[in-house]
């Protein structure tokens, strides 16, 4: 077992912050620009002084090895910072440029180029999967399950699912990590529920996944599952092209997130944050490569064919802050319209009626917050999400603000400590 030894040295280092402002043109008209004047935006710098020691609090009690955060304020970047290393053994540092699985981080970019197929007349939220992938007709929901031999009945969906269920989680479908059934039937008919390395092709898994049982009724309960790897399919059939290169071509290409991809290229595999699992004693340990079957390696490894809608990106702090600017820019970043104003308002306003995401409501790819579910300073309206292994964001309306954290932990014991903690110092910071 490989126990990461945390020495002084390796501490001093790691207490050292690489800092680097955003360096955007400060030509650009609604882009991100690093701020010059942080008084001019009512922001004291001792303030955003306390993430420093959160951060570096953080490293000293082994909850990561590093992290990268980013917060900006109508489009001017007032943090932006790397701490600790990129890979603890080598002591390589983290640094604004470092590679991240962002996982889940993902299903929102995916969500806004399915929306750009709406847009386009090419894809309608009502539509009916079957219609891209027949297999996900005259669907079935589990009624009973068997641990022992994996055996099953069902009982028939209520209704056909939609686009619109998809982008929503309201469609039924699962994931393995969150239903122990249905982690049972996918293992069986090898459905992968990450990103992966093998020699696989989403719509060909899609398809299989088409003819398994839901695990809840669509229509009937949020239910977190693989809802945007089958949306990333239904891409592939109504675009014509690969997910990867759709998704290249009308998001990431026009905001110049030229650092974010669904497999690294060669010469950026030396930027990947290693993953590590944060454990009971209090220790850091890197993750093996391949852990009860997933290759955490994979945007670097294998056979780079499987696109996953729900979990396949990797990416820079810099770069996602990118896209979570245009959110907030109702659909334009630096004098482009990625997607129409009325387009954002869909995606950040109420579209699951009286179901509920703990006391928060759901949008087309973001959580939204609500009076009764905000905390640590937030404002009702905040959207945002995260990833599996230790991402998260939020976009801030009403303060005109983004956020993002990235660190690589899984499992990650303190994850809701120190995002708790993140959030209500960059909140603090806005307000005093």
């Amino acid at each position: 077992m490989n126990i990461v030894n945390f020495n002084k040295k390796a501490l001093a280092w790691a207490l050292l912050p690489l800092i680097m402002l955003a360096g955007c043109s400060q030509k650009t008209s609604n882009g991100l620009t690093a701020a010059s004047n942080l008084k001019k935006l009512g922001i004291e710098e001792k303030n955003l002084d306390r993430i420093d020691s959160l951060l570096a609090t953080a490293l000293i009690n082994n909850w990561m090895a590093g992290a990268t955060a980013l917060v900006a304020v109508n489009g001017k970047v007032i943090y932006d910072k790397g701490f600790g290393f990129r890979d603890r053994e080598y002591k390589a540092l983290m640094r604004p440029t470092t590679e991240f699985r962002i996982a889940s981080m993902t299903k929102p970019i995916v969500t806004a180029a399915a929306l750009t197929l709406v847009e386009d007349g090419k894809l309608n939220l009502s539509d009916k999967v079957s219609k891209y992938i027949p297999e996900f007709a005259n669907a079935q929901v589990l009624a009973s399950f068997n641990e022992k031999d994996t055996s099953y009945t069902t009982v028939p969906a209520n209704k056909e699912i939609t686009i619109e269920d998809l982008m929503t989680h309201t469609s039924g479908i699962g994931y393995g990590f969150a239903d122990k059934r249905l982690k049972l039937i996918y293992q069986k008919n090898k459905i992968p529920d990450l990103a992966s390395a093998d020699s696989i092709f989403v719509l060909d898994k899609m398809k299989a996944l088409g003819k398994l049982p839901l695990g809840v009724q669509p229509d009937s309960k949020f239910y977190y599952g693989l809802g945007i790897d089958v949306l990333g399919a239904v891409i592939e059939v109504a675009s014509g092209k690969k997910l990867d290169e759709y998704v290249t071509d009308r998001i990431l290409k026009p905001l110049g997130m030229a650092d974010t991809h669904f497999f690294l290229p060669g010469e950026k595999r030396f930027r990947l944050a290693v993953l590590y699992k944060e454990l009971p004693s209090g220790r850091l340990e890197r993750v093996a490569p391949i852990t009860d079957g997933y290759n955490v390696n994979f945007p670097i490894a294998g056979a780079r064919t499987y696109f996953s809608g729900g979990s396949g990106l990797s990416s820079t702090v810099e770069d996602y802050a990118k896209f979570l600017q245009m959110i907030l820019n109702k659909g334009s970043f630096n004098g482009k319209q990625i997607l129409k104003p009325e387009t954002v308002a869909q995606m950040t306003s109420n579209q699951i009626g009286e179901l509920n995401v703990g006391q928060n409501k759901f949008g087309l790819g973001f959580e939204i917050t609500t009076a009764a579910g905000a905390k640590n300073g937030a404002k009702a309206g905040k959207l945002s999400w995260g990833g599996i292994f230790n991402t998260t964001f939020w976009i801030d309306p009403e303060r005109k603000s983004i956020a993002i954290l990235m660190t690589q932990v899984y499992p990650a014991i303190h994850k809701a400590q120190l995002f708790d903690q993140f959030e209500q110092l960059v909140n603090d910071a806005l307000d005093r």
